[in-house]
């Protein structure tokens, strides 16, 4: 009997230490690109139009307060590495946001001012260069991190900001061709600092999670379907929430909400299980290391969704293994830059897995001064931990929600007639994929749906033998 527990002991000893090998294969080190001092924001887009995701950040001089900030745009060389920065002169920014503002087919930037409580609009010119277009207020006091997405329907991109002097959040309307309305006001908890967006409640519109930095709370306003926001209902989180994620981390269709909570005192991850229809359960915490944003996606290729974490006081990122029900392995840390705080998850290299883009902005008042890339390593380990082709499997998009592009995944066991097909709530064909024979593989599809409104959509995996069908949110 001790011999064969012995055994068993050691069996599972080898395996932890297999599958920890494996995790540390997940991405190549980091490789760092100047931008500047105190990067406090990274967001990822097509700004050129070449099919790869570029960067944009906004270095921190903000809090200088001296009306000398930048926005600095990475082109992306195809293969994961990127160009020196352009820079483009804004006044104290301290937030960006990727958008086609004025629906002219590319993507804008919205920057918000943290001293001068303005909101920058910065139209693209179809190749990539920014101009400011406009200048106005934001509605409250120092704008922190804004949000993007048609709260109203009417196929315009609207901004959401958190006020975090003024502890409000404004919702800021566009008609469709980069002109905004003044600032509609809700109040919010203390120091509110991040907006994200979904439609929590399946009914087709962009509601809201604000994360109340100052109270440890977390706020979520449903939408009317007129752009008009219920009273917030708050749920309970760690200290110093941040920046959260939305995703369906136990696979049950409804989105489910990670917020990491900043303070070196309270270190964890708070995951609450949505119910769909915009309520959420109360929190269940996992260890960090001061994590201040959560990207998600699969990561280590086995179906369930991840979670990135950035580990300010640790200079690294962390990913936690999705088990597929909610629940989470510790942590396994990667090295970046000092003071890593916030990150975005990209196809950098356009090799069908995730990557990941993190700046680096202050430790302890050791500043940082640039953006860590860390793509993903594949070779050797898609074939580890990828599961057999014994079946059709018809995957979610990632990512999920997206604006305006997302991939479609999916596997064939055998040769088969297959159609892809993307429908709209009433039912109604908006666009086909796939529509060919196709040998036994994995494959991926890339969905443009820059021309589309804002809403839930639903992809449909069609075969002789097979038919899956899930749901994915366009955020415009």
């Amino acid at each position: 009997m001790l011999k064969s527990f012995s055994i068993l002991v050691t069996a599972l000893i080898l395996l932890a230490a297999t599958d920890s090998v494996l995790l540390a294969q997940i991405f190549k080190p980091a490789v760092n690109y100047p931008v500047g001092l105190r990067p406090y924001v990274v967001v990822s887009a097509d700004f050129d139009g070449d099919g790869d995701f570029d960067l944009a950040t906004v270095p921190s001089v903000a809090f200088d307060s001296d009306g000398k900030g930048w926005v600095s745009v990475l082109m992306n060389n195809g293969d994961g590495t990127f160009a020196p920065p352009d820079r483009y002169d804004v006044g104290d920014a301290l937030s960006l946001v990727a958008a086609d503002l004025d629906n002219d087919g590319d993507i804008d930037l919205a920057a918000s001012d943290y001293f001068t409580h303005a909101i920058y609009i910065l139209l693209n010119d179809g190749a990539g260069a920014f101009a400011v277009a406009d200048t106005f207020a934001a509605g409250g006091l120092n704008p922190q991190i804004l949000c993007a997405a048609d709260f109203d329907g009417n196929g315009g991109i609207d901004l959401a900001v958190p006020n975090s002097g003024s502890n409000n959040l404004s919702v800021i309307f566009n008609n469709g061709h980069a002109a905004f309305s003044d600032p509609v006001l809700y109040a919010m908890g203390t120091y509110p600092i991040t907006a994200i967006s979904a439609d929590l409640d399946s009914d087709g519109d962009s509601d809201l999670v604000v994360t109340n930095n100052g109270s440890a709370s977390v706020s979520v306003l449903l939408n009317n379907g007129s752009g008009l926001f219920a009273p917030r209902v708050d749920y309970a989180v760690r200290t110093d929430p941040y920046s959260p994620s939305l995703a369906d981390y136990d696979e049950d269709g409804v989105l489910d909400l990670a917020v990491p909570n900043a303070s070196p005192a309270t270190p964890f991850v708070s995951v609450l299980k949505g119910n769909g229809d915009g309520t959420f359960q109360p929190k269940v915490d996992w260890p960090g290391c001061r994590p201040h944003t959560v990207a998600s996606a699969d990561y280590n290729l086995d179906g369930h969704i991840d979670m990135a974490v950035a580990n300010n006081e640790c200079n690294s990122v962390s990913v936690f293994l999705g088990n597929g029900d909610g629940t989470f392995a510790p942590q396994v840390s990667f090295p970046a830059g000092i003071g890593t705080q916030y990150i975005v998850a990209r196809d950098f290299d356009r090799d069908g897995t995730i990557d990941l883009a993190a700046c680096n902005f202050d430790n302890d008042g050791q500043p940082g001064d640039n953006v860590s890339v860390l793509l993903h390593f594949t070779t050797g380990v898609q074939e580890l931990v990828r599961p057999l082709l014994s079946d059709f499997v018809l995957k979610q998009n990632y990512p999920n929600p997206f604006n305006p592009t997302t991939a479609v995944s999916y596997q064939l066991p055998v040769v088969s007639d297959v159609k892809l097909v993307v429908y709209d709530m009433l039912g109604r064909e908006v666009a086909v994929l796939v529509n060919e024979q196709k040998n036994p593989g994995r494959y991926e599809v890339q969905f443009d749906a820059s021309r589309l409104a804002s809403g839930v959509y639903y992809y449909r995996l069609i075969s002789r033998s097979y038919v899956e069908t899930r749901k994915m949110i366009l955020m415009r």
